[in-house]
């Protein structure tokens, strides 16, 4: 570590990269599926008011594109408080497809439709934006008219969001999709099962829903950040969970991240450009192992998925350090970086999950989902002494991981989709976590030593290979794929040199929900 720590203190801090590497091991294993967000309460200030508009949109079935009318209809708050979400309610987004339409699903065989709506639309504030995803909006088992336009209609909660400034927060329409299950009068399935159907907007229109006023402040959340749309997942409970003032804003990285280690609560965060960056330095790794399990949300299907069984994490820690010596008022900061896999039966996996979810909203399904890693995931750790003696420590790993799904029934009947119905290609994970101990020891949040939850989200790629006698690939794609799942898994104390007594079989942790 060099001539900047001795004593006691370079002990400890020497003792904990050992700890540190596993804990970024940890987190990588943590964002293996998707799974939970933040949640926040809703606030609505000012009142309420019913918004509707029509929009002209092209929606593309598989004979050709048909013109369209979209109407959105939701009700907003007149007015809100900076830094309070907003969350519209009574949320409908129908779209009227005329009579050629029509025939081209009754060619199909299809007596009725139902499914679910999907509207990606934005939400903005002077030149901040950021995506509008409503997308669990639940279309109904409606039958086909036998002449003239048909209208398919989704409902159900969105997002809230916040903006932390004031200012007018507008809202605005986009794309929308349909993804319609088919049923024959016999109520049996067509052939196709299922139809994607994409609707984009014409040229030239105003996409504006609603507008929203957004009152300033003072205290916390006043200050100049875009708007944040909440992902709606299974919220988290505890204090840990919400974070505290001074929370790290970034993961480690090769270079010192704005402010990432270095922020103690009530202090300012600050470029890091005053550190002297050292070369990272190679070392023999440090082996470790330890359990975690916990839950992930399919954002389409708004369920969540129980990593029931632990799995075991194989770790190795800190293939290589890097010191920052900065200024006094900064302390030193390092990073360590390390990798992890999974084994189960010998294989790179967690160990299977089954579970349930309600398909398009009301149709039962259940299918074993695999998890394999492609290579070992990288992890990286910032950690920092500050000047008063607390630790604090910052973790990001990323991993690349193949889905495959197999043993799928819906409604309980057996859904023969072959040995190799997987993601097209690896998902991609990015998760953080978070922790400090303060001046006595005392563990806050997530630390390497205990452990705790670890967050993150990942985009679920489209699906190749599914079914035996049939393709399927479209109707899990539009099932499953697409980005904002989030994940929160739970990580047991580690097996290292460094802690014995949890050696050689350290306890299964209790996911967090």
């Amino acid at each position: 570590m060099g001539s900047s720590v001795s004593g006691e203190r370079g002990r400890g801090l020497r003792r904990t990269w050992a700890r540190t590497a596993s804990v970024g091991a940890v987190v990588l294993v943590a964002g293996l599926v998707p799974g939970t967000g933040v949640a926040v309460d809703e606030a609505v200030d000012g009142g309420a008011r019913a918004a509707e508009a029509e929009f002209d949109h092209r929606c593309a079935l598989p004979g050709g594109e048909h013109r369209a009318e979209v109407r959105v209809s939701a009700t907003f708050p007149r007015q809100a408080a900076a830094g309070r979400p907003v969350r519209p309610t009574d949320v409908r987004v129908a779209v009227r497809l005329p009579a050629e339409a029509v025939a081209e699903l009754a060619a199909l065989g299809a007596a009725t439709t139902s499914g679910a709506v999907r509207l990606n639309g934005r939400v903005a504030q002077g030149d901040d934006t950021a995506e509008l995803p409503w997308t669990r909006l639940t279309a109904p088992d409606t039958a086909l008219p036998t002449t003239g336009p048909y209208t398919v209609e989704g409902t159900g909660a969105v997002p809230a969001v916040t903006a932390s400034s004031g200012g007018v927060l507008t809202f605005s329409t986009g794309p929308v999709t349909l993804d319609l299950l088919l049923r024959k009068a016999d109520s049996t399935p067509t052939t196709p099962p299922g139809l994607s159907v994409t609707c984009v907007p014409e040229a030239d229109q105003d996409m504006t829903i609603a507008e929203v006023t957004v009152v300033s402040g003072p205290g916390p959340g006043a200050g100049e950040r875009p708007p944040a749309v909440e992902a709606p997942a299974t919220p988290p409970t505890g204090p840990d969970d919400a974070g505290r003032p001074g929370d790290p804003p970034g993961g480690p990285a090769k270079t010192p991240p704005d402010g990432a280690g270095r922020q103690d609560p009530g202090r300012r965060a600050g470029p890091a450009d005053e550190c002297v960056e050292n070369p990272p330095v190679p070392q023999e790794p440090v082996p470790s192992h330890g359990y975690l399990a916990g839950y992930a949300n399919v954002l389409k299907l708004g369920s969540a998925m129980f990593i029931k069984d632990p799995g075991l994490m194989k770790v190795n820690m800190a293939k290589a350090t890097q010191l920052y010596q900065c200024p006094r008022d900064d302390g030193l900061m390092f990073t360590m970086y390390s990798d992890a896999t999974f084994d189960h039966k010998g294989k790179p996996q967690l160990p299977p999950a089954r579970s349930t979810f309600l398909t398009f909203g009301f149709m039962p399904t259940t299918a074993t989902a695999e998890f394999t890693l492609e290579a070992p995931m990288e992890i990286a750790t910032g950690s920092y002494f500050s000047p008063d003696g607390q630790f604090s420590e910052v973790t990001k790993a990323t991993a690349k991981l193949w889905i495959r799904l197999y043993d799928v029934k819906v409604n309980g009947t057996p859904l023969d989709v072959g040995p190799a119905c997987r993601t097209a290609r690896p998902m991609e994970l990015a998760l953080t976590g978070r922790g400090s101990y303060d001046a006595e020891g005392r563990p806050h949040g997530y630390t390497v030593v205990t452990g705790g939850p670890l967050t993150g989200t990942a985009t679920i790629p489209e699906f190749s290979g599914c079914g035996a006698t049939e393709d399927l690939d479209r109707l899990f794609t539009a099932s499953l794929s697409g980005g904002g799942n989030h994940t929160k898994m739970t990580q047991g104390v580690l097996c290292s040199p460094g802690q014995p007594e949890y050696c050689p079989d350290p306890p299964r942790p209790k996911p967090q929900r």
